[in-house]
């Protein structure tokens, strides 16, 4: 099944926010937003409930996360991920996904560390200060026909 146009809207959002992260020389400050790229083919599995069967190429994005930085699943965890693209990701479907459809185990002590809340979870994103402001003055929005349109404030 093709993806939706507001899949396809929240995946480019993701990539704004990763391209936003990525320029400048202060952005050498390590994110999770490279490793959570590859939750992308997953955004139709959180979009229709009734989905049962992972999309192509979700569970591949969701092992090479579990595998490389774990931690970063904690972003799905608090919400972050999901505030940031617009997409509602229900932690337990999200935790049923992983284990579940794509067969896979996060580290326990990766999952503590978003219970515990002390630290160690790079952050989503990084803004370099001069891309924070033109940031700050971009709004994204999703109008009725899933079209992404960038309104300058």
């Amino acid at each position: 099944m093709a993806p939706s146009k507001s899949t396809t809207a929240a995946a480019v959002l993701l990539l704004a926010v990763a391209s936003a992260s990525a320029t400048g020389a202060e952005a050498a400050v390590s994110t999770c937003v490279s490793s959570l790229l590859e939750v992308s083919p997953c955004l139709s599995f959180f979009k229709d409930a009734a989905a049962t069967a992972a999309p192509e190429g979700c569970c591949e994005g969701l092992k090479s996360i579990v595998e490389g930085e774990a931690v970063c699943l904690c972003h799905i965890v608090n919400h972050t991920l999901e505030r940031a693209i617009g997409v509602h990701i229900p932690v337990d479907r999200a935790f049923s996904l992983l284990r579940d459809i794509c067969r896979l185990s996060p580290p326990a002590d990766a999952i503590a560390t978003c219970a515990n809340n002390k630290g160690g979870v790079p952050p989503l994103y990084s803004c370099p200060a001069p891309s924070c402001t033109r940031i700050k003055r971009t709004s994204i929005s999703l109008k009725a026909k899933d079209e992404v349109s960038f309104i300058r404030g």
